[in-house]
């Protein structure tokens, strides 16, 4: 049962408010690219929050973290990161710590184009 009350958790956090305006527009993104674009994007987005989600609990427990520890974690962690997103020399300290992770991430994105390999060649799958 809690298997269940975690998959419609789950389902409630992509509709949260901050997701749906930004779901027509990878949907969109995502068919475009293929057919079975928008069933591949709902795959990998299940896969990696039941992969992170394992990760978390995993690790948690294994470092002796019970669960109440790691929703107090989780919860610091939401407020840090809003208080990063409200204050402005937060927020400047972030983007510039994070600054050569999200460049090499953007240059792989870039690599990738829309044939959705990371060579960037097209297979001519579609």
């Amino acid at each position: 049962m809690e298997l269940f009350f975690a998959f419609i958790a789950g389902l409630l956090t992509l509709l949260n408010p901050c997701v749906l305006p930004v779901l027509p527009i990878v949907l969109a993104a995502s068919l475009q690219a293929d057919r079975r674009g928008p069933l591949a994007l709902a795959a990998g987005l299940s896969l990696s929050f039941v992969l992170v989600g394992l990760f978390v609990i995993v690790l948690g427990s294994s470092i002796g973290l019970d669960q109440r520890l790691m929703t107090k974690i989780g919860a610091w962690m939401m407020i840090g990161f809003g208080l990063v997103l409200l204050i402005p020399r937060l927020n400047e300290r972030f983007a510039t710590a994070t600054a050569g992770f999200a460049a090499t991430a953007d240059a792989r994105l870039h690599a990738m184009g829309s044939s959705g390999d990371s060579t960037g060649t097209d297979t001519g799958l579609r």
